[in-house]
């Protein structure tokens, strides 16, 4: 096909992958968390992660056994539901993620010396390198992705910026077992599998894709966007979207398989809602909602408390290269522009908008590996202009991804704050790795409970 510009497995771009999970684990083992297991197993990973030691340990997904006295109990948070029952306030996408990782652990962790009772060591250890293992995986289907219209230098700095110059670093080291790095490798995943079943119409591939899709938004519903860039892929005018239709009617066979798979990933979170909470359907976050009328899109991107591209600005030229794709990458223009633009709107329209303590914004981290590509086209055509241009842009790429990676050590060291800082508190911790005396004085809180009321 000629969209396909380097069809070779370049060497660079391998590399840099090695490179970046070699970064990963030095992190993950430099911070020596997985000593403290419930330093691991914390916050959202507690809801996420608790589906497996109910079931597997326990063996009690009612939660019935938090009413005796017994060690671990705080680590089962849960909602109750009309009927009384106890239910896990996420979805089981992350539990299905982390099993693998825990059966090895809970195998291992006697022979060990160590108790199996899902909240030691062995297991904290497995939950945050089954992030980085995923991310492995999740970077190569990317570069090959990425390979099939960029050259390999090109692929290779596009993934070595999206892997260490972005808070992806941050939740794919010191916080793995968070879920954005596992939705960013099946982001990853689902993009190779749609260029492959639009090139040719596998059964494998369908089965494939539906199951992907079926986990990504099991682990985050939201993230059932992603959807967007399966229908509208290589969509670049009007026929193409009568193609698109005649397609999926003359392969409607295989559409039902995927749709088939996806509703098959979903059904042990169907079963359990309908026995613990007595309904199919759950909604499990009580006064925790969406804000659609009053979306806080400026806070989002620009706000010192959080904002995207305050807090990690060099994906603010993978936003400038939505705009290249017209040119140089068509296929993608429309569903990544879509895709960004809704994005954004629900992701700005939640009740906590700056997404309670953490870096950055992180729901958008899994979203990098789509802006991946306009990343690359923008890359491209820097490369592709005269030195006169191509200098001061090159200065301008290095200085702003290095002020994004600089960003993490700051928040390492507590120069940025998790959920309070100001502009004040900014300039304040511009360039400086550790806070100053002042630095706390500077900071100011979010008012949560006004948040859940729209006050935001």
């Amino acid at each position: 096909m000629n969209h396909i510009i380097n069809k070779t497995k370049g060497l660079y771009s391998v590399i840099a992958i090695i490179l970046i999970v070699v970064v990963y684990s030095w992190q993950a083992v430099n911070t020596s968390k997985y000593l403290n297991p419930k330093s691991v197993i914390a916050w959202d990973v507690i809801s996420y992660y608790a589906y497996l030691p109910a079931t597997f340990i326990e063996k009690d997904l009612k939660l019935q056994f938090r009413s005796n006295p017994k060690e671990n109990n705080e680590m089962y948070w849960a909602e109750k539901a009309p009927n009384g029952g106890l239910v896990f306030k996420t979805s089981m996408g992350m539990s299905m993620m982390y099993s693998p990782f825990f059966f090895i652990a809970h195998c291992s962790a006697e022979k060990l010396g160590y108790k199996a009772d899902g909240f030691t060591t062995p297991y904290a250890f497995a939950l945050i390198f089954s992030c980085i293992i995923y991310l492995f995986v999740g970077f190569f289907f990317l570069r090959a992705m990425l390979l099939r219209y960029y050259k390999d230098y090109i692929v290779t700095l596009t993934l070595l910026i999206i892997g260490l110059a972005t808070n992806l670093l941050w939740y794919a080291s010191v916080e793995a077992p968070m879920s954005h790095g596992y939705s960013f490798s099946l982001f990853c995943v689902f993009l190779y599998l749609i260029e492959k079943w639009q090139e040719k119409q596998k059964w494998s591939v369908a089965i494939f894709l539906g199951l992907t899709a079926g986990l990504i938004t099991l682990i985050r519903p939201t993230n059932g966007l992603v959807i967007i860039l399966f229908l509208l892929y290589n969509i670049t005018n009007l026929k193409d979207i009568r193609t698109r239709l005649q397609l999926f009617m003359k392969n409607y066979a295989q559409v039902i398989v995927m749709f088939f798979c996806f509703l098959l990933v979903w059904m042990p979170q169907l079963l359990y809602w309908k026995f613990v909470s007595g309904e199919y359907f759950f909604y499990s976050y009580g006064t925790e909602r969406f804000f659609f009328d009053d979306p806080k899109i400026i806070d989002v991107l620009f706000s010192f408390r959080k904002g995207w591209l305050i807090y990690t600005p060099v994906m603010f030229f993978s936003i400038i290269g939505i705009g290249m794709l017209w040119k140089t990458n068509k296929r993608y223009f429309y569903s990544v522009i879509l895709f960004s633009i809704i994005n954004l709107y629900i992701v700005s329209s939640w009740w906590c908008w700056w997404y309670g303590g953490g870096f950055g914004i992180r729901p958008f981290i899994e979203s990098y590996a789509i802006l991946a590509i306009p990343f690359a086209a923008f890359l491209a055509w820097t490369a592709k202009q005269k030195w006169i241009i191509k200098l001061p842009l090159i200065i301008f790429i290095l200085a702003i991804t290095l002020q994004s990676t600089f960003h993490t050590i700051q928040y390492y060291y507590g120069a940025i704050h998790w959920d309070s800082m100001t502009k004040q508190a900014y300039c304040n911790s511009f360039w400086r790795v550790r806070p100053s005396d002042n630095f706390e004085s500077l900071l100011l809180s979010p008012d949560y409970e006004s948040a859940t009321q729209g006050k935001r």
